[in-house]
């Protein structure tokens, strides 16, 4: 349950602290009173005040000298300066110093409910929004990149370089991979952490709504607009862009991308006025844009704009030891989300698992264990609770998904080559090969072909 606001009133005298007490607990803040600034100091860490109302003329410590030593030791503390009116200067000397508001003597009991009410509502977004800071961070934090194996701590040290910075990045990866995870995990450890992460994914639209969806667009600019938008770019000044799947837009929009990051502006549709944007970008693709470069189909001067620092992220399948400890969190994350007391997989599950290539990466891996924790009735993981896919694999499909042929598929290859090459004559393969032209048959009709 959520405490109630707390409202402390400094003054030295008797009935403006009276008025003041009565007139906030009634719009139903805790209050607590105080005749001098020292006493408020020795409250400070025990009461825990949202907002301190003080009177800036009193003996002793006057209320610009208390506000600074707020400020200094509890700075998300609010401060109120009360001035008569021949002080009022000094109150702006006060506003300027780091004070919320101030309130003029005497009172009109309605601005008093005002300006409280303002500067507790203030502190109410600002502690929101700390709080959804945090969680961001938290969720998105380094620790939740999974793994450990020695390809994704390269990448985990090029986050956490890139990071700091503002370049733009380019992540490569094939689709599962975790591109938009990395993104978000850059975005939320940098400087624009307390601005707005914006994803798209670029190759899903056509391209006069992808134009649209970036730049935004004019109302009257085509048929249905029947309001001006902001496009993404807009949406995300001051924060982060994430373009997913660049590799697939077209010439067109590769060009008027590349002029929107290098005057770092956008022309919404149907306007011809410039507008200054202040975005980081990070791109994705699951194709190798270099080869498609040299292909002739995706702008070199785009891609050079894109790729000032490249994360490439290694498929599941190439890093094996990764995956119990993936397993594991989607356990514990699924588990926990479906409220299901599935606690792990048992021995013979891990095998499964780390003998089949996931084509779907991470992703997949994810899928299929969220699946296995809705259907299984047993607190562990078991074979059967996998898709049958995982289940049936095979260790030489698994060889021949990783793009490994096993020795006989290869044997076999290359006899039926050399067969092919000297017209079937079955002595002359078997001289080359240096078998017995017996052992030769024998293998055809091992292979279907005798």
């Amino acid at each position: 349950m959520l405490r109630q606001s707390r409202v402390m009133v400094v003054d030295d005298d008797a009935e403006t602290l009276a008025l003041l007490r009565e007139v906030v607990a009634k719009e139903g803040y805790q209050v607590e009173t105080a005749e001098d600034a020292e006493t408020v100091l020795q409250r400070l860490a025990e009461w825990q005040p949202d907002l301190v109302i003080t009177d800036i003329h009193m003996p002793g410590m006057d209320g610009l000298a208390l506000l600074a030593a707020i400020r200094e030791k509890a700075p998300e503390i609010l401060v109120i300066l009360l001035t008569a009116y021949g002080s009022l200067k000094t109150a702006v000397d006060g506003i300027k110093a780091g004070a919320f508001d101030y309130l003029s003597k005497p009172f009109v009991v309605d601005d008093i409910r005002l300006v409280v009410r303002r500067a507790l509502e203030h502190k109410k977004l600002l502690r929101e929004n700390r709080s959804l800071r945090d969680q961001l961070r938290e969720r998105y934090r380094f620790d939740n990149l999974v793994g450990s194996s020695p390809g994704m701590v390269e990448v985990y040290k090029l986050v956490a370089r890139v990071a700091e910075s503002d370049s733009t990045v380019l992540i490569q990866g094939e689709s599962g991979t975790g591109k938009e995870l990395i993104a978000r995990a850059i975005h939320a450890n940098s400087a624009r952490s307390g601005g707005p992460f914006v994803a798209i994914d670029t190759g899903s639209l056509a391209e006069t709504l992808l134009e649209s969806e970036l730049f935004g667009h004019e109302r009257g600019a085509f048929t249905g607009a029947v309001a001006s938008k902001k496009g993404l770019l807009e949406q995300a000044h001051q924060g982060t862009c994430f373009l997913d799947e660049i590799a697939d837009i077209s010439p067109v929009m590769q060009s008027k991308l590349l002029r929107s990051l290098q005057e770092r502006e956008i022309r919404r549709v149907g306007s011809e006025t410039p507008r200054a944007i202040d975005v980081r970008i990070i791109a994705a693709s699951k194709k190798v844009l270099k080869s498609l470069v040299e292909a002739g189909t995706f702008r070199e001067d785009l891609y050079y704009r894109l790729e000032v620092v490249t994360i490439v992220l290694p498929p599941l399948r190439d890093r094996v030891e990764d995956i119990p400890i993936l397993s594991q969190y989607f356990v514990d994350k699924y588990g926990r989300a479906k409220e299901k007391p599935v606690t792990g997989l048992s021995p013979e599950t891990i095998p499964l698992l780390t003998r089949y290539a996931w084509p779907g990466n991470v992703r997949e891996l994810e899928h299929a264990i969220e699946r296995a924790i809705t259907l299984t009735p047993h607190p562990i993981i078991t074979p059967d609770d996998l898709p049958e896919s995982i289940r049936t694999t095979t260790v030489q499909d698994q060889a021949r998904a990783r793009g490994w042929d096993t020795l006989q598929s290869m044997e076999k290859n290359y006899i039926l080559r050399v067969l092919e090459a000297h017209r079937q004559d079955h002595g002359q393969a078997a001289a080359i090969l240096g078998i017995h032209r017996k052992t030769l048959l024998r293998k055809l009709r091992q292979y279907g072909q005798g």
